[in-house]
């Protein structure tokens, strides 16, 4: 099977679009977007970072967004501002996303024959919803969201508009979307959250009657969890943008333009606040607070509140700069014991003992 023809564009109207001033041959053909290290002669490359210096020297890029105009190079450059946010612009024009198959549904409203819709849901003419996916009774689905196939839509759910649910997402009774949100493949809004009560050697389950509210222009990942709340909601602020694998526990916020990475788990009750930054795998323990700003290195487990713009690594979670002096300080553990070694070796040998062994 080929594969279909992509466009290609003047590296001329690229530079217009991306408002860069062009050195070199303007009329170069380019059909595609790659890296430093695998474009070829009919891509565009772009050089942001003086890590992959040594790759431009080397690059078979047909041409490349520069910062400013680099010196010993053949190929045509472009100059802008920002060459990694001038690519990200530029690829939906060398990689339009396809239409959704609805299954040959009806233009007008674009639902798919082998999907089901409640009688009372309210769908906008204008929204997409594949096959095999389920919106029950009393949810609403606004204009232009794209349902994928298999999502699924509990009752009274709210979706806003531009949102792109991908396959086999949930969405389950009662939980609120804004608008912009995209939820990737297989990611469950509103579970029950993890919550028992021991009575007479027995965990009794404790209904979950709560809601999962998220905000507009939200990004979740791939298989994560976001659990209602037991009673009340958990919240999902403006502009969050959650990994593959992050686990949000009940009753949890999470304020503005925080980001957190793969497999991170935030127990239940846990108040985070805006532009908190978290490497892969942290792990916060329930009803605590983690102030704006902060920071925490992959791997951390927080056990405590902390404090707007906190830098923390390790568990349990300490100032990073702490840890890293004290990584530092456990290498040289090996040359301090055979220093002590000597050195009592030394003293028996003065005072005529045997010197004991220092383990």
């Amino acid at each position: 099977m080929t594969e279909p023809e992509r466009p290609s564009f003047r590296l001329a109207e690229i530079a217009s679009r991306v408002r860069g001033e062009i050195h070199g041959n303007g009329d170069v053909r380019i059909s595609g977007l790659s890296s430093l290290a695998d474009a070829g002669p009919n891509d565009l490359s772009f050089y942001a970072d003086k890590r992959y210096a040594f790759q431009l020297s080397r690059t078979r890029a047909g041409a490349l967004l520069t910062p400013h105009r680099l010196e010993n190079l053949t190929c045509p450059q472009v100059v802008v501002s920002d060459p990694f946010l001038c690519i990200n612009e530029l690829t939906d024009l060398f990689y339009p996303t396809p239409a959704p198959d609805t299954d040959g549904a009806s233009s007008l409203s674009s639902l798919s024959s082998l999907s089901w819709v409640a009688p009372s849901a309210r769908i906008s003419q204008d929204a997409r919803v594949g096959p095999f996916a389920h919106v029950g009774a009393d949810a609403a689905i606004g204009s232009r969201t794209l349902l994928g196939p298999g999502v699924y839509v509990g009752r009274g759910a709210r979706i806003g508009d531009d949102c792109v649910l991908g396959p086999n997402v949930v969405v389950l009774d009662g939980c609120r979307l804004g608008s912009r949100v995209i939820i990737h493949a297989g990611a469950v809004i509103g579970s029950d959250g993890f919550g028992f009560q021991k009575r007479d050697g027995r965990y009794l389950k404790l209904r979950h009657v709560g809601v999962v509210v998220i905000e507009d222009d939200v990004e979740i990942g791939a298989n994560a969890a976001i659990d209602r709340g037991t009673l009340g909601a958990t919240v999902i602020r403006r502009g969050v943008k959650l990994d593959n694998l992050v686990h949000i526990g009940h009753n949890v916020e999470i304020d503005e333009d925080t980001v957190m990475a793969a497999q991170s788990g935030i127990s239940g009750s846990t108040v985070i606040g805006k532009r908190v930054m978290m490497g892969g795998q942290v792990g916060l323990v329930d009803h605590i607070r983690i102030g704006d700003g902060a920071m925490c290195v992959a791997q951390s487990g927080v056990i405590g509140d902390l404090a707007p713009g906190a830098h923390v690594s390790g568990y349990p979670a300490r100032p990073h700069k702490e840890v890293l002096r004290t990584q530092a300080e456990v290498r040289t553990l090996g040359r301090l014991r055979a220093r002590v070694r000597e050195l009592e070796e030394k003293v028996a040998r003065l005072l005529g003992d045997t010197p004991r062994d220092s383990g």
